[in-house]
């Protein structure tokens, strides 16, 4: 699948009402045009920090740090559907929302 960077833009500032309502600092970002460009957003709360990258040739990678300890956690994506841009972002929010918060959504 080949991803528009655009839709991923999109895809990011529709969620910024959610991302602020769970206390998540975000920002978003493009690198230079090549073959294979891409786009991420850096998100950080008080005890994680998580980036999402994802590339015109429909590739993600999901990385969440743990501030506290070091650890790092790295799930690669292969989007077969804009669709799974979507679901891809919801994992990334889900984890960075605390377990027991109102804006967590299971």
């Amino acid at each position: 699948m080949e991803l528009d960077l655009d839709d991923f833009a999109a895809t990011v500032d529709a969620r910024a009402p959610q991302l602020h309502s769970c206390g998540i600092q975000w920002q978003l970002h493009r690198g230079p045009t090549y073959n294979k460009s891409a786009a991420w957003i850096d998100c950080t709360n008080a005890d994680l920090a998580g980036w999402l990258i994802v590339w015109t040739s429909g590739e993600a990678e999901l990385e969440l740090a743990n501030l506290t300890t070091g650890s790092v956690d790295s799930t690669h994506y292969e989007f077969s559907a804009l669709n799974d841009l979507t679901t891809c972002l919801d994992d990334l929010i889900r984890r960075l929302t605390p377990a027991g918060s109102p804006a967590r959504q299971e």
